[in-house]
């Protein structure tokens, strides 16, 4: 193949046997990118200590393939950019194993300084997903943009709540980039489409895979000035993230939760290891004085509820944990009949929202 660095490089990245790592090695091994793709099998087979990894890394070189893949690409509206490319993103070059291709829709330029990364356990719980999608949004109208992995749960919450403000949202897939997964999340990637962006390094039509997931984390944190990971269990994919965000030299967040759930076991055993304690985007603020990007103040302040005295005491009572009517009538000095009225009212707001049981509990 007598081609370009890019489309070697798209070559390349098309091969399965060869990782992130396996590629660094070949890119200390090799001067240039045609000189791997053109080096025999034997090459290969004396670098990795392996004749059958050198053979089939070999075999899977395919002229045709590359020129099917680019294609693809174009008839489904997403740009390839390589490692070779302008727009590739500056802070991923830092890293130690990025990614050769990036498969990217919408947007393409991301500010990396402006860029933090918001993270936890696919089965967080309705607690676990009011933070995040708050967090989200506070950071995001401040001019944040969020990071995350567009999975159920915790990542799903921080790119909805980041959407329902107008912010700006990167999604780094698990999988191919015309492969939303999981499928309930295919609104959340259209909507980042149109105004955010969705990358991956996985090749068109990618299937998820256990390793795939594990793999893109390095790329979420690498995005990012920090990660702030919230509900994570003690084996999970964002302790992963939050491993390389310090091994790349990024700032780790948690959010400290229940001390007897084991949905909350990691991001609190990342606390007691060095990582700073978040319990509100200030503590975010405070970490980056640099980024002055508050909304003009008359803004903001149209977007605050106008709530009478009252009104405002009972929101106020209602936080993030469930809190029961008679609590709330009993707190604010209330009569029952004054208590439903201004409930409701604020659930009229979409302030809060009852739950079971008479309780209630506060929304973005």
């Amino acid at each position: 193949m007598n081609h370009t660095d890019r489309e070697y490089l798209i070559g390349l990245n098309l091969i399965p046997q060869l990782t992130p790592k396996r590629i660094q090695k070949l890119f200390g091994r090799f001067e240039t990118f045609g000189g791997i793709w053109n080096a025999p099998a034997s090459a290969f087979a004396n670098l990795f200590g392996s004749r059958v990894l050198g053979e089939a890394i070999a075999s899977a070189r395919s002229e045709a393939v590359v020129d099917e893949e680019i294609a693809k690409a174009e008839d489904k509206a997403v740009h390839i950019v390589t490692l070779v490319d302008e727009e590739y993103p500056a802070v991923l070059r830092e890293i130690d194993d990025p990614p050769i291709v990036l498969y990217v829709r919408g947007e393409q330029s991301i500010d990396s300084a402006r860029s933090i990364a918001i993270v936890g356990t696919r089965r967080g719980t309705r607690y676990g997903k009011m933070v995040a999608a708050r967090f989200a949004s506070q950071l995001a109208m401040k001019g944040f943009i969020i990071v995350s992995g567009l999975a159920a749960g915790i990542d799903a919450a921080a790119h909805q709540g980041t959407l329902d403000v107008g912010g700006f949202t990167v999604a780094v897939m698990g999988c191919g980039i015309d492969y939303p997964y999981p499928k309930r999340n295919q609104p959340i990637y259209e909507r980042i489409v149109e105004t955010g962006v969705v990358m991956s390094e996985y090749p068109m039509g990618s299937r998820p895979a256990k390793w795939t997931f594990p793999q893109r984390n390095r790329i979420l944190a690498g995005l990012s000035r920090g990660v702030i990971v919230i509900q994570a269990p003690e084996r999970s994919g964002a302790l992963i993230t939050a491993r390389c965000a310090l091994e790349q030299g990024r700032d780790v967040f948690a959010v400290p939760g229940n001390i007897n759930s084991l949905t909350s076991a990691g991001s609190n055993r990342l606390i007691k290891q060095g990582a700073k304690l978040v319990d509100s985007v200030d503590d975010i603020f405070e970490e980056y004085p640099d980024l002055q990007l508050a909304r003009e103040d008359a803004s903001a302040e149209d977007t605050e509820p106008k709530l009478g005295e009252t009104e405002a005491t009972v929101y106020e009572l209602i936080g993030l944990e469930p809190v029961h009517m008679d609590d709330i009538i009993a707190r604010a000095d209330l009569s029952p009949t004054e208590a439903s009225h201004i409930l409701l009212l604020l659930q009229l707001e979409n302030l809060i929202e009852e739950t079971e049981g008479g309780r209630y509990i506060g929304k973005l």
